[in-house]
């Protein structure tokens, strides 16, 4: 796969050119804002089909934007309100008349509940990998050798999917055991440490004399010499499961790819709990690892740690748990 190219806008509506502004704005700060032009593109049409004939978010477009669609999940539903709400904050800030950026987004019903791997499962996980890519297969040159490494480096460093497939090779320091994910989620660059294992597994993997030789500016080349897609990786990530014995629960119930990312969050936490350390000293610290913008989206993965919910909520209980009475429970 190429380097992603930036998404065109098409300019149907009366927001037209306020669409190309604001976009041309987001994309000067070093944004490539691909995911909110296509979302503005679909906007820019719904306008166009409603005959909207002046630069007005008015309460009635914003709303039947915001109508929750037949077989639209509530995180694609919630995204696509989200970059209008943004949009629509451009238009205020410009001094057109839009009240509908102040609008609370859509209530999100379901729970944080991603599937965590045990750690027997990550090991059968990884045989499954290896099984099925202990031969070479002419199509794909050097997947055998490219998936696992990558799949060991996504639970390992708890990357997310598309950050490890667009790893570079002169961003992978094997020296020091670090990697420089570039321009992950919100734009930022952010460094990841290796554990020592995880660094000879990629040592050995960089020294392979195909791999050498397969010329890619890419850590985990594809067959075009480009990077895997995410997609591709999630199909065969499925056929793994299966393999190792490792039931799906359904769809949006997982195992996903990104629940490699959230166990190793969680068996991070655990460590730590374990080894007795602060935990609101080292969740700052994982925060900063994960790259997540806001300490809230670590603090989520709290709950999934019985011995690190118990360090956090102990001192609580002990000092005002008498004050509370008890409810017998009928169901016993």
């Amino acid at each position: 796969m190429k380097e992603e190219k930036l998404i065109m806008l098409r300019g149907q509506s009366v927001f037209a050119p306020y669409i190309s502004d604001f976009v041309r704005q987001k994309r000067a700060l070093g944004c490539k804002y691909n995911a909110a032009a296509e979302a503005l593109n679909m906007f820019d049409s719904f306008c166009a089909g409603l005959g909207v004939t002046e630069p007005k978010l008015t309460e009635a477009v914003y709303e039947a934007w915001c109508r929750k669609r037949p077989c639209e999940n509530e995180t694609t539903h919630q995204v696509r309100v989200t970059y209008i709400r943004q949009f629509s904050r451009f238009l205020y800030d410009n001094g057109l008349d839009t009240v509908s950026s102040f609008h609370p987004l859509p209530r999100r019903s379901k729970a944080f509940v991603p599937y965590i791997f045990t750690k027997d499962e990550i090991v059968r996980l990884m045989d499954a990998v290896d099984a099925h890519n202990a031969i070479p297969i002419p199509q794909t040159p050097v997947r055998h050798l490219v998936y696992p490494v990558l799949f060991r480096m996504l639970y390992g460093c708890g990357l997310r999917a598309s950050e490890a497939a667009k790893l570079k090779t002169s961003d992978v320091d094997l020296d020091a055991g670090t990697a420089v994910v570039r321009m992950a989620k919100g734009g930022k660059d952010r460094m990841v440490a290796m554990s020592d294992s995880l660094v000879r597994i990629c040592r050995s993997y960089r020294m392979h004399e195909e791999i050498q030789a397969f010329e890619s500016e890419y850590f985990f080349p594809s067959r075009d010499h480009g990077y895997y897609d995410t997609s591709t990786l999630y199909a065969d990530f499925r056929k793994y499961l299966q393999f190792c014995g490792i039931p799906h629960r359904g769809r949006g119930k997982g195992p996903r790819l990104h629940d490699l990312r959230h166990s190793y969050a969680v068996h991070v936490l655990n460590g730590w709990a374990a080894q007795g350390k602060d935990l609101y000293v080292c969740l700052p610290i994982l925060q900063r690892y994960l790259g997540h913008a806001r300490i809230s989206a670590t603090e989520k993965y709290l709950q999934l740690v019985p011995d690190a919910f118990a360090q956090v909520t102990g001192p609580f209980e002990s000092r005002f748990g008498g004050i509370f009475p008890e409810v017998a429970d009928e169901e016993g």
